[in-house]
């Protein structure tokens, strides 16, 4: 295991993509979880883990910490496409990741930004740009293996999960774990432009109902101007098949300039950015807000998460305000060091609990998604030495009540009252958008355009509605992922490799990290490794997993190589 020892290095890691600098002590790099263990249970400081640090809220900002940097753990450990899932180190990026799977026919969906590390969506439970039908980072993973603060290395499988994924690194550092994958997708692209907010939120509430579509994102006339669009509204509409309008090179350029936009805002020092995440009725108002105050922002209103950017902090906190004052919830930034005090009383117990299970010593992440000098309350009336019980006995509570000063007694039934009237609002809204969602099913077209559109440019968006969407969706249901991810296996818009590869030694490099390629381009697999689109796939036999699993996980060798090429001349092409 490598340590920096360089203050010049080391310097780099006091802070993150959030702009937060802290002071760091020492820097690890483990390659295994061996490493990991030691490295806890030595340490005596603070131990923050780290992924690629594209954190934005101060997740990984040390303070007088020990660094672990999982950078080096990055392999893939087993590639099983029987089952469509792949084990992976923490360490390995969502885009080294997908460069392999896409290779071999693959592909993974939870996509933030490109250089994430798969440990580091886990630990804030990412939702990507395809959330909407996707879901979140936690809905996509079969098990993960996590070091505790005890330095034990632990095994969590789906029904705890809980436990690790978006704890951010308070709970344990995330070493392995394994994923729920599925067959390549050739997707594609159209774009609704308009110069009317109402018409934009008319079309995307109609195309949030089509089974297809898996990215609703808009950029207002400003930020359009700025990506060389028409300085119009502008959706982005995205499929999970080619009914749209833009494929091939062009998609790849549209998204190339999609992900441009973060980039952008910081050449022009927005270097602050919120996320909430609002229910569909209630975008409007929150982006009328943000237009009367010259604020910039982009919309995925799919998810219903508007992102704005500001450069002073007076501007941020009037944002802040108007979005405590909606009671609305955080999208996918995280918690971190910067949002602390958006965790409402109940969850904040619940954290602190967790934690104290996990890392009773308090040597992980200390200070993030919740304050330390809160959960000491808690663990001075339980041993630290003995496991911590999640749910105390009777007696237990009867202490903890008996040690609540009145004034603690008092915010605690305000917090209790808040609570209350917060769950009755969201029920409220429940009702409010599920009575909509039924009379736009049962009423004509005049019901879902409510706005007051002129009659010639209502048509033109009707039409426009009725040529994307295959099947108008009267009685359409929305289907989990779960569902939709078992309808991707057997679908026939999949890409899969058809021929035979004859150069073993150019995938073995590109598995490797050895070898620069065309993340794009499909690799030829030896033998028939996947079956025909529209055919049974229990059915036929799949052959040579076994040499493609070896090529994943790296341990293809030069004997096997020469073995498998004597036999080439008879392989089924």
């Amino acid at each position: 295991m490598r340590e920096i020892k360089s203050k010049k290095e080391i310097v780099c890691y006091n802070t993150d993509a959030s702009g937060l600098v802290g002071n760091v002590e020492r820097v690890f790099f483990p390659e295994k979880s061996e490493d990991v263990k030691k490295v806890v249970k030595d340490a005596k400081l603070d131990i923050v883990p780290r992924g690629a640090g594209t954190g934005l809220v101060g997740g990984c900002v040390p303070n007088n910490s020990i660094i672990v940097d999982m950078s080096k753990m990055n392999k893939v450990l087993n590639f099983n496409p029987r089952r469509y899932s792949v084990e992976v180190e923490a360490g390995i990026t969502v885009k080294e990741l997908n460069d392999k799977l896409n290779a071999v026919g693959f592909e993974f969906p939870i996509i933030d930004r490109k250089f994430s590390s798969i440990g580091g969506m886990i630990a804030v439970n990412i939702c990507g740009d395809r959330s909407m039908r996707y879901g979140v980072m936690k809905e996509w993973i079969e098990g993960l293996e996590f070091v505790n603060g005890r330095g034990e290395l632990m095994k969590l499988g789906k029904a705890d999960l809980g436990d690790v994924v978006g704890m951010e690194g308070i709970t344990g550092i995330i070493v392995k774990v394994k994923l729920r994958i599925f067959p390549k997708i050739k997707r594609s692209i159209s774009i609704f432009q308009t110069d009317e907010l109402d018409e934009i939120l008319a079309i995307t509430r109609r195309l949030k109902l089509e089974q297809e579509v898996v990215m609703l994102k808009l950029f207002p006339p400003y930020i359009s101007g700025l990506l060389n669009l028409p300085e119009k509204y502008n959706l982005i509409i995205e499929f999970d098949s080619e009914r749209g309008k833009i494929k091939g090179e062009a998609y790849n350029q549209l998204m190339q300039l999609k992900d441009k936009v973060y980039s952008i805002f910081y050449s022009k020092a927005y270097y602050e950015s919120l996320d909430p995440k609002f229910f569909f009725d209630k975008i409007k108002e929150f982006i009328l807000f943000l237009e009367a105050s010259d604020t910039p922002y982009i919309a995925d209103l799919g998810m219903g998460i508007v992102y704005p950017f500001f450069k002073n902090k007076e501007k941020k906190q009037d944002i802040v305000n108007f979005i405590k004052k909606a009671r609305t919830k955080l999208g996918k930034y995280g918690i971190g060091l910067k949002r602390k005090d958006f965790v409402d009383i109940s969850e904040k117990k619940i954290i602190q609990r967790v934690k104290l299970r996990h890392d009773p010593f308090f040597k992980l992440n200390k200070g993030k998604v919740v304050d330390v000098e809160d959960i000491t309350k808690i663990q001075s009336l339980i041993p630290i030495e003995k496991p911590v019980k999640i749910n105390p006995s009777k007696d237990t509570r009867e202490l903890l009540e008996k040690l609540k000063t009145p004034e603690e007694k008092i915010e605690e039934l305000i917090a209790i009252e808040r609570e209350r009237d917060r769950v009755l609002e969201i029920k409220k809204q429940a009702e409010l958008v599920s009575q909509q969602e039924i009379k736009e099913k049962i009423n004509d077209y005049e019901q879902t355009f409510s706005s007051e559109l002129e009659k010639e440019r209502r048509e033109q968006v009707e039409s426009f509605a009725k040529s994307v969407p295959r099947n108008i969706i009267e009685k359409q249901e929305i289907k989990s992922p779960e569902i939709r991810f078992e309808e991707l296996k057997s679908e026939s818009i999949v890409q899969r490799p058809s021929q035979r590869l004859s150069n073993y030694d150019e995938i073995r490099d590109i598995m490797t990290n050895k070898f620069g390629f065309n993340a794009n381009k499909e690799i030829e697999i030896p033998g028939k490794v996947f079956v025909e689109d529209n055919l049974d796939r229990k059915s036929k036999q799949i052959n040579d997993l076994d040499i493609i699993n070896k090529i994943m996980t790296n341990k293809f060798d030069e004997e096997s190589r020469k073995k498998l090429g004597k036999n080439n001349d008879n392989r089924i092409r």
